[in-house]
């Protein structure tokens, strides 16, 4: 699935195009309609057509043959396995704590919850961090190691 247009990665990629030199950021894309010619061939018995590559076919025939295109999918940062994980997203210290199966968030000190605020996932508690605090400066540290995993009576490596 690619990125929503709305998401902060999206904002950042639209900062980093508007600083560089060269083509503007707000530069649609180049259509393919350049390249259809005026007297294109069309199937019988349709009226909107879809361009193939080749002539104007039915809806069903194109999206049975038509190739999607999709928007490469940026690969996570794989954080270290943590409890606690810290922040500074914009001028705000954040730190996220696990809680059993959730993830918490805290704001200005470890003591301030967050109470409309709890996550079963690390990414999806560090995106809205930073969508609602601004982006991680040096990016998310471990602030606690996870606990190890106990052994149970019946894990004996002997047996």
């Amino acid at each position: 699935m690619a990125a929503p247009a709305y998401s902060l990665d999206a904002w950042r990629r639209f900062r980093e195009q508007k600083e560089r030199p060269g083509k503007p950021a707000g530069t649609p894309p180049a259509t393919i309609l350049a390249g259809i010619p005026a007297d294109a061939e069309m199937d019988d018995g349709i009226v909107i057509g879809f361009w193939n590559g080749e002539r104007f076919v039915s809806r069903e025939k194109w999206l049975a043959t038509a190739p999607i295109p999709v928007d490469p999918i940026p690969a996570a940062t794989a954080l270290p396995e943590a409890a606690v994980y810290r922040a500074i997203c914009g001028k705000t210290p954040i730190w996220l704590r696990k809680d059993g199966d959730r993830w918490l968030m805290f704001a200005e000190t470890r003591k301030s919850r967050r109470r409309d605020f709890a996550s079963p996932f690390l990414e999806h508690a560090i995106r809205t961090a930073e969508a609602w605090y601004g982006p991680a400066a040096d990016g998310w540290r471990p602030v606690e190691r996870a606990p190890a995993a106990k052994e149970g009576p019946h894990d004996d490596p002997a047996q």
